[in-house]
């Protein structure tokens, strides 16, 4: 009735890119909702795309792609997709039938990817202990862009990355954990540098990561189980005491003077990020 009555939000054109007032991680309870508001205007399709006539080159153009594995030959991997194409399966069963063909929505996808377009990935969850499309629900999950097409045993696979630097929904964050644990020495995510800096010592690995800039290089030091006090710290009853201070340090103290006058721990004793400590 929407449709018919001309509410639908970007009805007369299809935008590329993200959709204004659509944030990640935006829920839909309905795959109709998409269209309403310009998300995914092919209800029917997990491909949505600019057609010949509306492109400003005259080629298709995906927008945006719905992930819901239904297919055998798709791999979700969160920041990875392997996305089957549309064509040539059988409704009953969602077995290959037919060779797919490289055509209007395959075409669109294998033409983003020649172009560096990025397209939109809705992920759609089943509700537990269901199995209608009607108990479906959909997610946003950002920006991807398509790296590679295969064609193998008549269907077109294309692989879709994720763009960095976008905020992380709960699902990626759950796989990524999954993926730590069950393969926690080959692979390691964004911004890690070392998956265990203390070389096994602790029982559990720590991390080194830098999220600050693009500074690589592999880092020369001894891990240390224990923390090590100059001489100036003195142990007194077993408690380490630094300056005369009680409660907390204050200007003009050992500790501030050490630190550039400034002190490198909170009130509840945490070490503050990028501060310089006394050696």
């Amino acid at each position: 009735m929407m449709r018919r009555c001309g509410l639908l939000l970007n009805r007369d054109k299809k935008i590329i890119g993200t959709i204004p007032g659509i944030c990640i991680g935006d829920v839909f309870f309905n795959i109709m909702e998409l269209a309403v508001v310009g998300l995914h205007g092919q209800p029917k399709s997990g491909i949505d795309y600019l057609p010949n006539d509306m492109s400003l080159n005259g080629e298709p153009i995906a927008t945006s792609v719905i992930v819901s594995g239904e297919y055998d030959n798709s791999v979700d991997l969160g920041d990875v997709i392997i996305y089957s194409c549309h064509g040539g399966h059988n409704n009953k069963n969602s077995s290959q039938v037919l060779n797919q063909k490289l055509e209007d929505e395959n075409l669109a996808m294998e033409r983003s990817m020649h172009y560096g377009i990025e397209v939109r990935v809705i992920r759609g969850v089943q509700l537990e202990g269901t199995s209608s499309t009607s108990s479906k629900f959909y997610f946003y999950n950002g920006l991807y862009r398509i790296v590679d097409c295969r064609f193998d045993v008549g269907v077109y696979t294309f692989k879709l990355k994720r763009v960095e630097g976008q905020m992380k929904t709960d699902s990626l964050v759950m796989k990524e954990a999954l993926r730590t644990r069950n393969h926690p020495l080959w692979y390691k995510p964004m911004f890690v540098l070392a998956l265990d800096i203390s070389n096994k010592k602790e029982n559990v690995g720590v991390r080194l990561f830098n999220d600050v800039d693009g500074n690589n290089d592999p880092i020369s030091f001894e891990y240390l189980l224990r923390a090590v006090f100059p001489p100036l710290i003195v142990h007194q009853s077993k408690r380490v005491v630094g300056c005369k201070c009680i409660g907390k340090c204050v200007e003009g103290c050992f500790c501030f003077m050490k630190n550039g006058n400034e002190c490198p721990y909170t009130q509840s004793g945490i070490l503050l990020k990028g501060r310089p400590t006394a050696h």
